[in-house]
């Protein structure tokens, strides 16, 4: 399988995590070409139990930026 095309969205919640959406071009043997997203959201107020990534932790805390 290879990899032509890829992309990233970065998206900053206000008050929340940072969310990174990918998307991948592959183009297997016989010429198929398939697009596959996936995404996670980072934490950014420090209080997640699952660093790096966000578990919903903000939303019991005072706003932030």
């Amino acid at each position: 399988m290879e990899n032509q095309e890829s992309s990233a969205q970065i998206e900053v919640k206000k008050n929340g995590p940072l969310r990174v959406i990918t998307e991948k071009m592959e183009i297997d043997i016989q010429g198929k070409i398939t697009v596959k997203e996936s995404a996670a959201s980072f934490c950014r107020c420090g209080k997640s139990q699952n660093q790096p990534f966000c578990d919903g932790s903000h939303k019991e805390l005072e706003p932030f930026e």
